[in-house]
Parts: C-alpha cells; structure tokens; sequence
C-alpha cells in the first residue's frame, strides 16, 4: 500500500470520526418527548363545554425514529385523528400535522421547555369557526400527563379541554369510529 493511499485512509477516518463526533455532540430534538412515546395513554376530563371525556392516545416513533406519530380516539364521541411530529432542521422547531376525522387539520409547532412539559400552538385549516388552538402538555413526577388549551374561536380565546391522561390498561387501543358508512 503506497504512502499516499494510506494518508487517505487516514484522512478519511479522521474526518468520520469527527463527524461522529460532531453527531454525537448534537442533542436529540425528540428527548423531551421521549417520555411520551411507546405509551398508551387513556385520559379523562372535560370537553370546551364541559361535559365529561374521555380519549385514548397512542403514541408511536415513526420513520425510523425520525419521527413521531400520535394516534388518539374520544370514546364518547365520533371523534379521533392522528399527528405527525417531525424536526425540522431548517426552523430549529419541532413541527406537526393533524388530521382528523372531523374534517379539518392543524398545523403547528411544538417546544419542550423542560423534559416532560410540552408547549404547543397550531393553525387550524377546514373549521367553520376555530381558528388557533394552545395547549400544554405535562407529564407529572407520578407518571400521569395533564393537558390543558384553548381555542382561538371567532377572534377570542376560550377554554378548551382538560385532561388528565395515565397510561392504560394492556390492550387498550384508540378506536376510529367507521366514518365511512
């Protein structure tokens, strides 16, 4: 082997070290929702009229760990939809798409300001009078999770749900209600 073929060898093993290094320095976007993920999570509260619900939330890594995926259904209501979370590098943000079985979507960004507490505002496309919705999300030291928004409604703010959410019984799953009959 020639000097200079192994100079490149080794030029080039310095450089994936270094930038496996440089990888490894940089911190994981989704660590503070880690917490959240490979659970199931049943949650009990109160709708924006304050009638009792309750929702059952699945929440999933997607892409190969690129990605989050939550999955939720109301069980006392014909109401469910899936969100999309991703990194998005170019905004430094933690976006997200929601779709529901309503008919209408959001799309957001979503800022951990501590492990375990999420802050979330969203644009909502397709309701006939929602325009914005702000949530918190909490996950308490006794593992439960407590979400809280309100929903940007004719031009003001009001109240929306509150839901204490803990992790469910095996085999609990959110049902989508078939929508298409």
């Amino acid at each position: 082997m020639g000097m200079q073929f192994r100079a490149l060898l080794v030029t080039i093993a310095i450089g994936l070290m270094a930038t496996s290094a440089i990888r490894a320095a940089e911190p994981d976007p989704y660590a503070a929702l880690a917490p959240f993920v490979g659970k199931v999570w049943r949650g009990e509260g109160s709708g924006p009229d304050g009638k009792p619900m309750v929702d059952v939330t699945r929440w999933d890594w997607a892409l190969g760990g690129k990605a989050i995926r939550t999955t939720h259904a109301l069980t006392s209501a014909p109401y469910g939809g899936e969100t999309m979370i991703f990194w998005d590098k170019a905004t430094n943000a933690l976006i997200y798409h929601y779709f529901t079985t309503a008919g209408f979507h959001t799309q957001g960004t979503m800022v951990a300001e501590a492990p375990g507490r999420l802050v979330a505002e969203e644009a909502v496309s397709g309701h006939p009078t929602i325009t914005r919705v702000r949530s918190v999300s909490v996950l308490d030291a006794g593992g439960s999770m407590n979400v809280s928004s309100e929903y940007l409604d004719g031009g003001t703010w009001k109240p929306g749900h509150k839901m204490t959410y803990r992790p469910a019984p095996a085999g609990v799953e959110p049902l989508f209600p078939d929508t298409r009959r």
